[in-house]
């Protein structure tokens, strides 16, 4: 009886702490954004990079820019980087931020904070998230018609990835030599709503073969790693989640419509998510 008593109370002990190591404390927010999407780390800068839609997600507007935040949540430069349209996923690599838009990869200089060139990506319509390998080779999602992943290497883009398997990709991570991909899943009529639930997917970097992780669970749309798994977001229903290696999955928080592309920044134990539609970021600390 007493071993038995042991082993439920080292039981619950464990299972104490697992609540507890995914308990999110909010640090601060930042407001006065315009539909911010993507937010982005840099390290060696500590700062962050915000991307602003400003208007609607697929109109070539011009008014469209990056935002540069500090690290307690001040915005340093509301319009740091300015002439683009609806950007949203970013990536860093070599002193360069990568950023998706729309139908075009742009290329800014961290240190000028300017553009430098554009990579057009033929038959994009709704490039969406960034992921850059260690060797900086550039993966973006094409989400809603296309279906697709491309991929920037050696200075040049191509559509790396077309298949429905990927089952309208969002949010990307580069995971050693697989891709992880959150997927918005089925589309109906609307690109607020799915069909069917998206999921997590691996996809090969060597032969492209693609595999489920996890089963539908959310309108997928950012993706960062988390200890022995990957936080997510549901983008329509608000919400944020935990999928642990074996694909099961945990919500972790609900907050408004427009949860997007999230950063966690494991040196100091911080998850950002910004709120879209209020124009808002949240940071948070993450137990």
């Amino acid at each position: 009886m007493k071993n038995s008593i042991v082993a439920v109370f080292a039981f619950l002990i464990v299972l104490c702490l697992q609540v507890q190591a995914q308990t999110l404390e909010k640090l601060w927010e930042v407001t006065g954004l315009e539909a911010p999407e993507s937010v982005t780390y840099d390290s060696k800068q500590k700062v962050f990079y915000v991307s602003n839609i400003v208007g609607t997600p697929t109109d070539k507007d011009n008014n469209g820019y990056i935002s540069k935040v500090d690290e307690k949540g001040k915005i340093i430069t509301q319009k740091w980087i300015t002439g683009l349209h609806a950007p949203k996923g970013m990536g860093i690599y070599n002193g360069k931020l990568y950023i998706a838009d729309i139908d075009v990869v742009a290329i800014a200089d961290i240190a000028s904070g300017k553009i430098e060139k554009t990579f057009p990506a033929e038959g994009a319509t709704f490039l969406n998230d960034v992921a850059v390998s260690s060797k900086g080779d550039v993966y973006i999602s094409d989400t809603f018609e296309g279906n697709s992943i491309y991929r920037i290497q050696n200075d040049k883009i191509e559509l790396w990835l077309k298949d429905e398997k990927l089952n309208f990709p969002n949010g990307l991570f580069v995971k050693g030599n697989d891709i992880i991909v959150a997927s918005w899943g089925e589309m109906t009529n609307s690109e607020t709503e799915a069909g069917v639930k998206g999921k997590l997917i691996k996809v090969s970097v060597a032969d492209k073969s693609i595999s489920d992780i996890s089963k539908s669970f959310a309108n997928g749309d950012g993706i960062v790693p988390y200890k022995n798994g990957y936080l997510v977001t549901d983008w329509p229903a608000g919400k944020l989640f935990f999928v642990d290696g074996k694909g099961e999955v945990k919500e972790l928080g609900s907050y408004n419509q427009g949860t997007a592309d999230i950063e966690f920044v494991s040196s100091k134990n911080m998850l950002l998510i910004p709120q879209m539609t209020e124009g808002k970021i949240f940071a948070f600390n993450v137990k």
